[in-house]
């Protein structure tokens, strides 16, 4: 009987807490800039290099990444890295140039490309997040086909952007 009241109180306590709780993660690993919330079966994976990390969709036609360098955000320092950063999309062409952005405490360059991998139409949106003095955050979110994109998989994209905030400090 002892048992099962510890149980119930012990349920009851954990339904208590936030949903979104166990779910919100934050990147870098040292300092981070960023906090969000990965979609239930998403998956994310670090690489133990560099640290960066990749979030994915469970049908893998959405891909989020992040990477940390060591240049101060700027519009000139994002622009010079465009170039380099959409190459390995064929055929990419600019749709919305780029700009800065303030949104939910991050502050950044954006901007909006599209292009194919492996025959398939992508939406390539690439972010330049400022992070101090000599540091930013490179970030990437690639849509393949976003024409025919499942319902279910571009609301838990919407869902991921609305999560994505700056770390408080």
């Amino acid at each position: 009987m002892k048992r099962s009241l510890c149980l119930i109180a012990g349920l009851l306590t954990l339904s208590l807490l936030p949903a979104n709780a166990a779910d919100e993660k934050t990147f870098p690993a040292k300092a981070p800039v960023l906090k969000y919330e990965i979609p239930a079966k998403w998956t994310s994976e670090v690489d133990p290099k560099d640290g960066s990390i990749s979030i994915n969709s469970d049908d893998e036609r959405v891909s989020i990444n992040f990477g940390e360098t060591e240049a101060e955000a700027t519009m000139e320092i994002f622009k010079v890295m465009l170039p380099a950063m959409v190459k390995e999309f064929k055929d990419a062409k600019e749709v919305d140039a780029p700009k800065e952005q303030i949104a939910d405490g991050l502050t950044g360059y954006t901007s909006t490309y599209t292009g194919t991998v492996e025959d398939s139409p992508v939406v390539i949106i690439m972010v330049l997040f400022k992070a101090g003095k000599d540091r930013s955050i490179i970030g990437n979110f690639i849509l393949e086909n976003p024409s025919t994109l499942p319902k279910e998989q571009g609301e838990k994209f919407e869902a991921f952007m609305k999560s994505l905030k700056a770390v408080e400090k």
